[in-house]
C-alpha cells in the first residue's frame, strides 16, 4: 500500500513537473472556476433594448409602451415614427427588438375588435428574443385584461365576477431547482462536468500519449492518481462554486462523488484508450479540441437528448459525460437519492470496463517499447 501511494505522489510530481499537463489539469481549472460564470451571474437577461413604433398616439398605445417599459427584461430606448428609423437603430445594434402599434388600436380595443401588435426581436439570440416576446406578450394580456374588466364593470357586473370571467385562471410558476429561473444556474453545473472531461482527456494525451506505459504498480497507481486529482476538482466546481456564486446546490455531497468517481474512472480509462489510438500529444489534442463543440450539444445541455434521433442517443452514450451530466446535475441540483442514478452510476462502471480492456489489448497488440523510426518520433517518446 505504501508503494501504491509512492507512486501515486510520483504520477502527480510527475504531472506538475510537466508545464503543458499542469496548465492543463490544474491552472485551467482554477481559471474556469474564476472567469467562466462571471457573464452568467446576472442570471436573467434585463432591459434588453427595443424600438417601439407607436402609430396610434392613444392613451391606450402609451399605456402598452409604459407597461412593456416596466418590465424587468425590456427597456424602451426609442420612440420613432417610422420602421425605417426602428430598423435604423437595430442594425446600428442600438436596439435589438421593435414594437409596432398600429392605428385605431384604442378604438378597436373599445370597439371590442382584437387589436393585434407586431414584435420583431432579434432571433439569433434566442434568450434575448424570448425575453422580448415574453414582455410585450405579457404586457398586451394585461392591457387586454384590464379592457374586459372595464366593460364588464361598466355593464353593471360585480367586480369579483368579472374578476373571475377576465381571468378565470390563475396560474402561479415555480421555477423548481433554479428559483431565479436563471441561465447559470442551468448551465454553469452541467459545462463544467464537460470541461472536466475535456480537461482529463487533454492532460492524459499531454501526459502519456507515445510515451512508454508506467511499468509496473505505477502502471495502475498513474490513473489512480488522476483520479484522485479530479475529485478534488469534482468538489470545487459541484460542491464549492455553486455556494460562492449562489447557486442551487441541494443534493448529498456522497451520493454526488458516487457518480463522479466513477465518472472520472471511466473518463481516465476512455483517456488511456485513446493515446493507444492516436499516439502523439498533438494528435490527441487536435482530436479533442476538433470534437469538443459537438460533444456539447450532444451532451443535452443545449439541446434535449430526448429529441435527438435514437441512434445519436445510443451513441453518444459511449461518452461518459453524456450520462454523468444529467446524473451529477440531478444529484447536486436537484438532491435525488443514490437509488435514482444507480443506473447512470452503472453505465459509467461499465464504460470504464470497456475502455480498459480496449486499452489494455491495443497496448498489448502495438507493443512496448514502441520502435518508431524518425527524428520525430524519437523526440515523442523522449519528452
Amino acid at each position: 500500500m505504501i508503494r501504491f501511494l509512492k507512486a501515486m505522489a510520483d504520477a502527480i510530481a510527475r504531472l506538475f513537473a510537466n508545464k503543458g499537463a499542469r496548465m492543463t489539469m490544474v491552472v485551467s481549472i482554477l481559471i474556469y472556476a474564476v472567469i467562466y460564470p462571471q457573464p452568467y451571474m446576472s442570471e436573467v437577461v434585463r432591459d434588453v433594448p427595443i424600438a417601439v413604433i407607436d402609430q396610434d398616439g392613444s392613451s391606450a398605445s402609451r399605456q402598452l409602451r409604459r407597461s412593456v417599459d416596466a418590465a424587468d427584461s425590456v427597456a424602451v430606448a426609442a420612440v420613432v415614427g417610422s420602421m425605417a428609423e426602428a430598423e435604423a437603430l437595430f442594425y446600428d445594434r442600438k436596439t435589438f427588438g421593435m414594437l409596432v402599434i398600429p392605428p385605431n388600436f384604442e378604438q378597436d380595443l373599445l370597439d371590442g375588435r382584437p387589436a393585434p401588435v407586431a414584435v420583431f426581436g432579434d432571433g439569433s439570440y434566442f434568450t434575448i428574443y424570448g425575453a422580448i416576446a415574453s414582455a410585450i406578450s405579457t404586457a398586451t394580456q394585461q392591457l387586454g385584461t384590464e379592457v374586459r374588466f372595464a366593460r364588464l364593470t361598466s355593464l353593471g357586473i360585480d367586480t369579483p365576477t368579472a374578476s373571475a370571467l377576465v381571468a378565470p385562471v390563475q396560474i402561479a410558476s415555480v421555477p423548481l431547482f433554479n428559483p431565479h429561473g436563471g441561465f447559470g444556474s442551468y448551465l454553469i453545473p452541467a459545462a463544467f462536468v464537460l470541461i472536466i472531461q475535456q480537461t482529463l482527456l487533454m492532460g492524459i494525451g499531454i501526459m502519456h500519449a507515445g510515451r512508454r506505459p508506467r511499468p509496473g504498480i505505477a502502471r495502475l497507481a498513474t490513473p489512480t492518481a488522476y483520479v484522485a486529482l479530479y475529485s478534488v476538482w469534482i468538489a470545487a466546481t459541484q460542491i464549492l462554486l455553486p455556494r460562492v456564486y449562489g447557486l442551487p446546490a441541494f443534493g448529498d455531497p456522497l451520493v454526488l462523488f458516487a457518480v463522479a468517481i466513477p465518472f472520472l474512472v471511466a473518463v481516465t480509462a476512455m483517456g488511456f484508450a485513446l493515446i493507444q489510438l492516436i499516439p502523439t500529444r498533438e494528435g490527441m489534442i487536435f482530436f479533442l479540441v476538433v470534437q469538443g463543440m459537438p460533444l456539447f450539444f450532444l451532451t443535452g445541455v443545449a439541446w434535449p437528448v430526448e429529441a435527438m434521433p435514437d441512434l445519436v442517443r445510443w451513441v453518444t452514450l459511449a461518452i461518459p459525460s453524456t450520462s454523468a451530466l444529467a446524473a451529477i446535475v440531478r444529484v447536486d441540483q436537484m438532491g435525488v437519492p443514490l437509488e435514482l442514478v444507480l443506473p447512470e452510476i452503472k453505465l459509467q462502471l461499465m464504460l470504464a470496463l470497456i475502455y480498459s480492456v480496449i486499452g489494455v489489448t491495443l497496448a498489448h497488440i502495438r507493443g512496448w517499447p514502441i520502435r518508431w523510426t524518425g527524428p520525430a518520433s524519437r523526440r515523442s517518446q523522449e519528452m
